[in-house]
């Protein structure tokens, strides 16, 4: 059985790009925002918005808004994403037709959901047949125009996503069934945060790592000028020093200090070091994960069109038995 997957992600103000902004994130699945290249990206063929009668720009204008008066706006959530694959065997009007009534599933509870089904990308190595639609949810239950003071948080649950697997396996089959077609199962799995993505807690500590390393350098280099100015100094009156006993203990405080400096920028650049390989590791374990999700769609869509080839000569070959079959009850001969 060919298998639908649904990649399940947040829309967060913590997370680069995009993504960070459910207002961006709606323009550019709309094909609608500014300074963004979309050459390479599969077109829009349709879309919509269930649960409300703004328009999306609306919608998530106010949605952020809302979330950024929380304690926690700095990471926010604005929205859930849902990116469902669908089945190319079928007309794109079909397709359509999955899409909102998918969408209008999600939109139950009082939960807005905006939509835009996309064709297939055209980046070298993509699919030809990754017809595909994102469905943008809000976190908060929205009733005549006002959002709910809490998030429902059912909604995040596994056992919620299980049940949505259900309703949009029904949902797609059903149309399949329409044009005798095999069954699909369906997949949702969340996808996982590359830990490079960073907090505003996470890059406020950066930057103060790093400033309090220029800081240290800065004291180093002081120290160093001070012990290099006291060395010369002790040269020319190491007499008089050796008899001033506290000029000598200041002398070896200072040093001490000039030591600690020492220490601490070495430890400073040993954290450095130690975070940029970690990032490293952490981009290259990205990228083996990435690498191996297309390995395994491959694979997937490979066996796809096996079972597909397979189930078209299972036709034919059952209707050339049919057409015999017809000829002998119909008495005709060569």
């Amino acid at each position: 059985m060919n298998t639908i997957f649904v990649k399940a992600r947040n829309i967060s103000k913590s997370l680069k790009g995009n993504r960070g902004s459910a207002v961006n994130y709606a323009k550019y699945i709309l094909r609608e925002m500014k300074g963004v290249d979309y050459t390479d990206k599969g077109e829009i063929i349709a879309s919509g918005i269930e649960g409300t009668e703004e328009s999306p720009i609306d919608f998530w204008t106010k949605a952020e808004a809302r979330e950024n008066q929380t304690k926690r706006k700095d990471t926010a959530r604005f929205a859930k994403e849902y990116i469902m694959a669908l089945p190319h065997e079928i007309p794109k009007e079909e397709m359509q037709k999955i899409c909102e009534s998918v969408a209008k599933i999600l939109a139950k509870d009082n939960r807005v959901v905006q939509w835009a089904m996309h064709e297939p990308d055209k980046t070298e190595g993509s699919s030809e047949n990754n017809f595909h639609c994102h469905f943008l949810m809000s976190e908060r239950e929205y009733i005549d125009g006002k959002f709910a003071e809490t998030k429902n948080r059912e909604w995040n649950k596994k056992s919620f996503l299980q049940k949505h697997k259900k309703e949009i396996g029904a949902e797609i089959n059903k149309s399949l069934e329409r044009y005798n077609l095999p069954r699909w199962s369906v997949e949702i799995g969340e996808d996982v945060e590359p830990k490079i993505d960073r907090t505003e807690n996470q890059i406020r500590a950066e930057r103060a790592n790093q400033k309090a390393l220029k800081k240290a350098e800065r004291k180093l280099k002081l120290a160093e000028v001070k012990l290099n100015g006291l060395g010369r100094s002790e040269r020319q009156h190491s007499d008089e020093f050796g008899r001033t006993e506290n000029a000598d203990s200041g002398i070896k405080e200072r040093y001490a200090d000039f030591q600690k400096l020492e220490r601490a920028y070495t430890d400073f650049q040993q954290t450095e070091r130690l975070r940029e390989a970690e990032q490293r590791k952490l981009e290259e374990e990205r990228r083996r994960a990435e690498q191996e999700r297309k390995e395994r769609l491959q694979r997937i869509e490979q066996q796809r069109k096996l079972e597909a080839e397979r189930a078209e000569r299972e036709r034919q070959e059952n209707a050339r038995r049919n057409s015999k079959s017809n000829n002998r009850d119909s008495g005709w001969s060569r």
